[in-house]
């Protein structure tokens, strides 16, 4: 009686094995950009909510504006007055940033003034 295991069998599981983790690997990579790519469309939303809110709270003239609210991300808003109608205010907020190519998140609200 034969025991044991034959090189062709351990060389076969070897490749799938071998196959099986370069699957995992791609996995778990496309998992980690999803998280990132996650995590700054939530923090450009944030932001661009942000200035959104300090907009609705204003009490002086709204104006149009850049600034760099955290470390690698621009904002930038446009005030439109009677737009879309006669009294009323819409403001168009955009978050830009930087990761594998420029990306953006826009927000749009309108206010009574």
């Amino acid at each position: 009686m034969h025991h044991g295991y034959s090189l062709i069998e351990v060389l076969v599981a070897m490749a799938v094995f071998a196959i099986a983790s370069l699957g995992l690997a791609a996995g778990v990579t496309t998992v980690i950009r999803a998280g990132s790519v996650s995590e700054h469309v939530t923090q450009a939303t944030i932001l661009a909510q942000e200035k959104l809110e300090e907009f609705r709270a204003a009490f002086e003239p709204l104006r149009d504006g850049e600034d760099s609210p955290r470390p690698g991300y621009t904002r930038s808003w446009q005030v439109t007055p009677d737009s879309p109608e006669p009294g009323v205010t819409r403001i168009d907020v955009t978050v830009s940033w930087f990761a594998e190519g420029p990306r953006s998140v826009d927000l749009v609200t309108v206010v009574n003034r």
